[in-house]
């Protein structure tokens, strides 16, 4: 029996990778479909890895910030994805919503069940 953490993690991952990547093709990093994003490459590296710790809902100290890439069309177009890892812990791929709001995968997770996506590469 699986535990619920595992069940919840692997739960959130497949619905965020069913979603996130609906939308192919994907754009290059900027794009006016997601202020947010828009606004997070405007920022130096460490005020992008603050930023992006703020979305992972729980303690990170936010190093090695990458903009993966943004949606360009289908039902999760504008939504971004970027790569952060936080000191001394475990790397997550972050998606950003064009509202502002965010999930996250740890990476590991990403690239067991990611169907060849993984953290740090540009769509």
């Amino acid at each position: 029996m699986k535990t619920p953490s595992v069940w919840l993690t692997r739960t959130a991952l497949a619905a965020l990778l069913c979603y996130a990547f609906a939308g192919w093709p994907i754009a290059a990093a900027q794009t006016a479909d997601n202020r947010y994003n828009d606004e997070l490459l405007k920022l130096s590296p460490q005020e992008q890895a603050t930023k992006l710790a703020q979305h992972l809902g729980l303690w990170c100290i936010g190093t090695r910030p990458f903009a993966m890439g943004v949606t360009k069309e289908g039902p999760a177009k504008g939504y971004a994805y970027w790569s952060l890892e936080c000191a001394g812990e475990q790397s997550y791929m972050i998606q950003i919503a064009p509202d502002g709001r965010g999930a996250a995968v740890d990476c590991k997770t990403l690239k067991a069940n990611g169907e060849g996506r993984e953290c740090y590469k540009a769509f």
